[in-house]
């Protein structure tokens, strides 16, 4: 499948994203004339082949072409999970991902020691939350928008760290700011927020930081994530001066 980009699109990421998913789209498309198979039919050969559930590869390339802005987690590699995942402290206390997906950096963060009970996981995608709920039990999973989130939800849990899977970059400004809002809400006054991105500086603007007392600071680029991805760390201004101090 060839992919024909304008010059100058590779910085804007919202084109990019779009143009390949409609690319996507045409090529299923393309397929399904060749050779139309039921749902049913293709669900039982992908069943016989890999076991009851899908690949995870495959779950996440069906939902980014549904909808490409709210769904980045089908492309994130090995490498971009390690590093966001990297200054998370097992020992701390729970941690909040939002928009895990697949699980990319859910397996991640239970590799980093982190206990599945201290794993709060939340996902608007119903058909995510239920297989995210079903390979974590232990976890507990929000079938919810990240801004609408709120603390009496969290059963008691008040989260020491953030890891971020959500295309912040995608979301218009009020709603990065209502998501972000929420998060630091009921989290511990020292929680760090770990964002990455594909574009070429932190994707949360300026004007929201300021409103929000937050402070960012680039922590890893992953030249061998597809695409390329940077790593930031978000946290709150005192916390950050309480740092320096």
């Amino acid at each position: 499948m060839k992919l024909k980009l304008k010059p100058g699109m590779t910085r804007r990421p919202r084109e990019a994203v779009d143009k390949f998913a409609s690319a996507v789209r045409r090529k299923i498309e393309l397929r399904k004339a060749r050779r139309r198979v039921a749902p049913a039919m293709l669900d039982a050969r992908l069943g016989r082949r890999f076991g009851e559930a899908a690949p995870e590869a495959l779950l996440g390339l069906r939902r980014f072409v549904a909808n490409p802005r709210r769904f980045g987690g089908f492309v994130s590699g090995p490498g971009l999970a390690a590093a966001i995942t990297a200054e998370i402290v097992p020992e701390a206390g729970p941690v909040l991902e939002l928009g895990p997906g697949t699980g990319v950096f859910t397996r991640a963060l239970l590799a980093r020691g982190v206990a599945e009970r201290d794993l709060i996981l939340v996902e608007a995608d119903p058909m995510l939350a239920a297989r995210l709920q079903a390979s974590f039990p232990e976890a507990l999973v929000l079938a919810h928008k990240a801004a609408s989130v709120t603390a009496d939800q969290l059963e008691g849990r008040r989260p020491a760290a953030i890891v971020s899977g959500l295309p912040l970059l995608n979301f218009p400004g009020h709603e990065v700011e209502a998501i972000l809002a929420a998060a630091f809400g009921f989290c511990t006054p020292d929680a760090e927020l770990h964002q990455f991105t594909y574009g070429p500086r932190c994707p949360v603007r300026d004007e929201v930081m300021d409103r929000l007392g937050l402070v960012a600071q680039r922590t890893a680029r992953i030249w061998r994530n597809v695409p390329p991805a940077l790593v930031y760390r978000i946290k709150r201004r005192a916390a950050a001066d309480r740092t320096v101090t």
